[in-house]
């Protein structure tokens, strides 16, 4: 966003919003679960282009949700530098990435996401599962009968971003999936 066109900067967002929220997020479910595991993934949220990649604000935010809830016993925090990595849920790979890195081609992501995806799996040594976002549009699709892919949707509905970059609209939105060792 242009800076002015937004209510509050990048800062302020993580310390009066995102930090809080997913702070009470994550302490609710460990009220359900033995242990809460968070697997953070930078990507263009805050970030200059002109700046080295492990200044974004994804990654401020993990190193705050570390600092703080990350502390208490059962809640493990991960923040990943890389664009992406694959994660070993109860024996299931998830190959999770923010999607920034994913161009739109007349504001569609979705051929450049099977390609991507695809290229992606034979990189990484395949994986079940693959998990995004970026595009603020939940999505889910079948890649090539060998994985199934996830596109986190967004918290806001009808924001500027998405309609005037893809034209979409999507209400507010975000997957719960869970894992068991055998299903």
């Amino acid at each position: 966003s242009k800076i002015g066109s937004v209510e509050m900067g990048a800062r302020d967002q993580i310390k009066y919003i995102a930090a809080p929220i997913w702070n009470d997020l994550i302490g609710s479910l460990k009220q359900q679960f033995r242990s809460v595991e968070f697997d953070g993934f930078p990507g263009n949220h805050g970030h200059d282009k002109l700046a080295p990649e492990t200044s974004s604000y994804d990654l401020l935010l993990y190193d705050i949700l570390k600092a703080s809830i990350g502390q208490c016993e059962g809640i493990t925090i991960n923040a990943h530098e890389q664009f992406a990595d694959i994660v070993d849920i109860n024996g299931f790979k998830f190959f999770c990435f923010h999607g920034d890195e994913i161009p739109c081609q007349q504001g569609v992501p979705f051929f450049a996401i099977d390609k991507k995806l695809k290229s992606w799996y034979i990189q990484f040594g395949g994986f079940n599962y693959a998990i995004g976002g970026h595009f603020h549009k939940r999505h889910s699709d079948e890649i090539a009968s060998k994985f199934e892919y996830f596109m986190n949707g967004s918290l806001v509905s009808d924001d500027e971003w998405v309609l005037k970059k893809l034209g979409i609209s999507s209400n507010p939105s975000q997957w719960l999936l869970g894992v068991h060792s055998v299903h």
